[in-house]
């Protein structure tokens, strides 16, 4: 659980801070312009907030959520869909620089006005309270309003959108006022008598403005006359921190909630009071007016005692009911323009649930697919991390001497071994945790005097005598929430709220350093590997870090979540699961005055996808010499990120009417990023579609083009890419329904290729001292062809095939003996199959399948994987000559070339690390689907009484029959369980195959 987030967005700056004069631009505006310099921060974008999400509103139609957070982002909900429409994003920095504490919508729907930390994270240097203001629609910052020097806690529109509010750390309101050309001109600022401001809010139709502080009670302006109002009954809230206030609809009653549970609700008019709640237990975190102002909603913030119920208290009447659907604080709410709705944003995972008061049913819920990392563990040797999500104390506020439950572990990859896939278990014996006592000393925490927090301060005891205190501060994240001694018997580490890492010295306290490239959330825990001088610590941010002790560098970054990872360097060069790379970028900054650009991981592979340079960096524990080993000197992010990449949005055209079996896609857009589109592919679910046609579009918008392209009956996932000159790829998918009769479709071609290699004259002793002749790749080739003549070709129009295979193997097949398939076949030598493989697969069309069958050795070299041919060599028993091996890339690229669908059957040996890293992602990436023979660090098994690789003999079983319970025809999916399951059932689960299918139909891959 969160500590109290209270403490966490506010106002650091010291009561001794001189006042600064109220002195406005001489404009009022700052007007936009392009700014010469950018730099960029890596980040994580899981669809939703990682952090606490500090506000929200929303738009005026009822029909978009906008959500404000710590984690330095705007969002646009469709609501009802779930889906994060837009990520606006502006300048940002380290640390605190960047959050975003507050947004409203302009009244008529068009503008979000925007306030929080605009300036450095650290220093007294302002400004930092800019407002920028950002179009709804596109998410362009439209305009920045100058004149308040300190961080914004909140910003609101008049009712007639014709002022604009905004209040914070220096204890003033500040008014712009629109002119009559619709720009916004400073109009006055108004003395809130105070330090820190929390809230403000219009009331009485814009005539009156409101504001709760955190250290000197209630205020309320007659706007008339700009004059602030007698309001004696509100003295009893001076001594205590305000931080919920809701103005009603009709805009005549507010409420405040108070630090210590207090709820009121005020007369907007006069500033009487109109009636007084029963104390709550809890900080009041956030209050909402709903079902036309009859109802109050009060949100927990802090002292929830376990429970995290939205209490409804009926004005007038009484509590009625609560909502339970967070698990944790509330610091945000809203309600929709009818009353009928009310969003609340909190929970553990920062989510967003839109809910009916009126039955307590959630209608919605917005979130990304991570969570919190709660607990970390890690072997002593730093060969495997583990982790878990659940929340150790839910009914405490803090509890960081407590260790959350591991529930799942990823092995980490060492010499000769490659990643391996996290998995859930229990299984977590030996796993080092957070150390709060050793050698006679311990680390508890503890809360100043006059403090809330339980834990702002960390004690340091030898043998029970207290030998230092560490004090949470702005520098340090407030507060401790995660530490542990070090085995080094001098140091110890501690986390705090904002994500910051800091070491001290064991026998003082004293501050040693703070660890860069630290979380962005709080860190919930902490373990080292004394074994290899790693720390590993997990974060509310959704994150696993590992660091160097002795460097004091981050080595790397992991995110895990629903089935996708992503491990990446600081460098920018990452691994990741087949869609992980979607969740990472780069928050590349233009400027304060305009807003930024997030370019993806995924958009960049082809420069940035290393699976080798992650893992030389684990095995190193050092990120920037992996780099140099394999990349050399490193300017490619630089360069890359200086670039822009393509940007274009596609729709399917409804009114066009296309000839049967096509539909119309729009493209637009594409020329206004000052990058041209050099390329676009087309895939419909699982074909690749090079058969479309494009026509410019006259009239309208210039950047407009319309595309057909070929489908199928029923529903199709098309995906466009756009590749730029600089290497840039931004894809966009949309869905369309194919309206044809399944019969029209054309049956196609089927081609086949299948490369079969066992012998290897020039490898004697490549294979651990051994040859690395096999002994059944070339009957698996040759059965597996002989099997898709018969079972697969009825299928088709004609099958066309091309097999590589050694010859005298080939000759004593049964297949060769019984069919005249291999009349053509060829040797498997590299020059060979270069030649020949790419211009078969290009005769490929939109309605054929092709099918690949690779059976024979691989090996690593570097960053890439190469197949083994026949005429395979080496230099020297650790160098191998490249030019006599075949790279896996150039394979794959032929396949992708390849139109229509295509599956590869893999069944190439792993062992001594021979993996292929890029297999998975390229395939997943070009829609190509892939069965492979076993997963990294395995080894493809060969059984003498089965004649063949454990993998084929399972192919070829399940496509005679044993994959057909049904007697219609093997299909796809089907094929994959049954060779999983005999894969597993024959090799007792010592090997385990593979498969990569994504968004295919579950076709017929054998006859019965």
């Amino acid at each position: 659980m969160s500590p109290v987030s209270v403490f966490l967005r506010f106002g650091l700056r010291a009561a001794t801070v001189v006042f600064l004069a109220f002195v406005f631009a001489a404009t009022g505006v700052v007007p936009l312009r392009a700014q010469d310099a950018v730099d960029f921060h890596l980040d994580l974008d899981t669809g939703g907030h990682r952090a606490f999400v500090k506000d929200i509103a929303f738009t005026p139609d009822g029909q978009f959520l906008v959500s404000a957070s710590d984690d330095k982002t705007i969002r646009v909900w469709d609501w009802q869909s779930g889906v994060s429409l837009r990520t606006i994003r502006g300048q940002i920095g380290p640390g605190q620089e960047g959050k975003i504490f507050a947004v409203d919508v302009s009244p008529d729907g068009t503008t979000i006005a925007a306030g929080g930390w605009f300036g450095p994270s650290a220093g007294d240097s302002p400004p930092y309270g800019d407002v920028r203001l950002f179009d709804v629609r596109s998410g362009r910052l439209v305009a920045v309003l100058k004149g308040n020097p300190w961080v914004v806690y909140d910003v609101a529109f008049s009712p007639d959108g014709q002022r604009i509010a905004a209040a914070g750390q220096e204890g003033f309101v500040y008014l712009w006022q629109m002119d009559a050309a619709g720009a916004w001109q400073p109009e006055t600022r108004l003395d809130g008598d105070s330090l820190r401001i929390e809230k403000i809010a219009f009331a009485a139709g814009g005539t009156r403005l409101v504001a709760i502080t955190a250290d000197y009670g209630l205020r309320l302006w007659d706007l008339a006359g700009m004059n602030p109002m007698e309001m004696p009954e509100s003295g009893m809230l001076e001594d205590v921190p305000l931080r919920g206030l809701a103005v009603s609809p009709d805009g005549s009653l507010f409420a405040t909630g108070a630090d210590d549970g207090q709820v009121q609700i005020w007369r907007a008019d006069d500033g009487s009071l109109a009636e007084t709640l029963p104390p709550r237990g809890f900080s009041v975190g956030s209050l909402t007016f709903a079902e036309a102002g009859g109802l109050l909603v009060i949100s927990c913030g802090y002292r929830c005692a376990g429970r995290f119920d939205q209490v409804l208290w009926r004005l007038g009447e009484g509590e009625e009911a609560a909502y339970a659907g967070h698990d944790d604080t509330v610091w945000a709410s809203a309600a929709s323009p009818d009353g009928t709705l009310v969003a609340t944003a909190g929970g553990s995972r920062k989510e967003i649930r839109v809910w009916n008061p009126a039955t307590g049913d959630t209608v919605a819920e917005l979130k990304g697919i991570g969570g919190p990392v709660m607990a970390v563990g890690v072997l002593p040797d730093g060969s495997s991390i583990a982790w878990g999500e659940e929340d150790p104390c839910p009914a405490l506020p803090a509890c960081p001497e407590r260790q959350g439950s591991l529930s799942n572990v990823m092995p980490l990859p060492g010499e000769g071994r490659f990643f391996e896939r996290p998995r859930a278990t229990t299984d977590v014996d030996g796993f080092q945790r957070a150390v709060h006592a050793r050698e006679g000393f311990s680390l508890a925490a503890t809360a100043s005097e006059g403090s809330v927090v339980p834990n702002d301060v960390l004690e340091i005891r030898d043998g029970g005598r207290m030998i230092g205190r560490i004090a949470a501060d702005a520098s340090s994240g407030f507060l401790h929430s995660a530490f542990t001694l070090l085995s080094d018997g001098r140091s110890l580490v501690t986390g705090g709220s904002d994500g910051t890492l800091t070491l001290h010295d064991r026998e003082t306290g004293g501050f040693a350093t703070t660890l860069d490239d630290s979380h962005s959330g709080e860190i919930h825990a902490m373990a080292e590997a004394p074994g290899a001088g790693l720390l590993v610590t997990g974060s509310d941010d959704q994150t696993l870090k590992l660091w160097n002790l002795k460097t004091r560098k981050l080595v790397a970054t992991m995110f895990f979540a629903a089935g996708d990872f992503i491990i990446w360097v600081p460098q920018g060069y990452y691994y990741s699961s087949p869609d992980g790379d979607a969740l990472v970028g780069w928050h590349v900054n233009q400027g304060r005055d305009s807003e930024a650009r997030f370019v993806r991981a995924r958009q960049l592979k082809q420069y940035l996808f290393s699976p080798e340079i992650v893992r030389r960096a684990l095995i190193l524990a050092d990120a920037e010499t992996a780099v140099r080993e394999l990349r050399g000197v490193d300017t490619e992010l630089d360069r890359l990120l200086g670039r822009k990449p393509p940007e274009f949005q596609v729709r399917v055209v409804e009114a066009e009417t296309p000839r049967e079996g096509f539909v119309s896609v729009e493209i637009t857009g594409a020329g206004e990023a000052g990058a041209s589109v050099s390329e676009f592919t087309v895939l419909s679910n699982d074909r690749r579609i090079d058969g479309f046609e494009t026509r410019a579009v006259t009239g309208g918008e210039a950047d407009r083009i319309i595309i057909e392209v070929p489908v199928q009956a029923g529903e199709n996932e098309l995906s466009i890419a756009g590749l730029n000159e600089f290497g840039y790829l931004t894809e966009r998918s949309v869905k369309a329904i194919g309206r044809l009769r399944e019969t029209e479709r054309a049956a196609g071609t089927l081609f086949v290729v299948a490369i079969g290699v066992e012998d290897y004259p020039f490898l004697p002793q490549a294979c651990g001292g051994r040859s690395c002749n096999l002994s059944y790749p070339v009957d698996d080739a040759a059965e597996f062809v002989r099997l898709v003549d018969q079972r697969t070709r009825p299928l088709f129009r004609k099958m066309k095939t091309l097999v590589f295979a050694n010859a005298d193997a080939l000759a004593e097949t049964k297949a060769a003996r019984e069919t005249s398939l291999f009349v053509d076949a060829m040797e498997p030598e590299s020059d060979v199959i270069l030649d020949e493989i790419e211009d078969f697969l290009g005769q490929a069309g939109p309605d054929d399948t092709t099918i690949i069958f690779v059976a024979g050795h691989g090996i690593n070299i570097d960053e890439d994987y190469y197949f083994i041919p026949t005429d395979g060599r080496q230099r020297a028993p650790d160098r191998w000559q490249r030019s006599s091996l075949v790279g896996w890339d150039t394979i794959q690229r032929a396949v992708e070339r390849a139109k229509g669908r295509r599956l590869m059957l893999v069944d190439t040996c792993h062992a001594a690390n021979s993996f292929n890293p890029r297999l998975e992602k390229d395939a997943e990436d070009a829609r190509i689907i892939v069965f492979s023979a076993t997963a990294a660090n395995n080894t493809a098994a060969e059984l003498p009484e089965l004649g063949h690789g454990v993998f084929t003999y399972s192919l070829l079983q399940g496509m005679k029959g044993g994959a057909d319970p049904t007697g219609e025809g093997v299909r796809l999916l089907a094929l994959a369980d049954f060779i999983d399951r005999e894969v597993r059932r024959l090799t007792a689960s010592r090997q385990a195959p593979e498969y990569y299918i994504s968004r295919v139909d579950n076709f017929v891959v054998a006859k019965p």
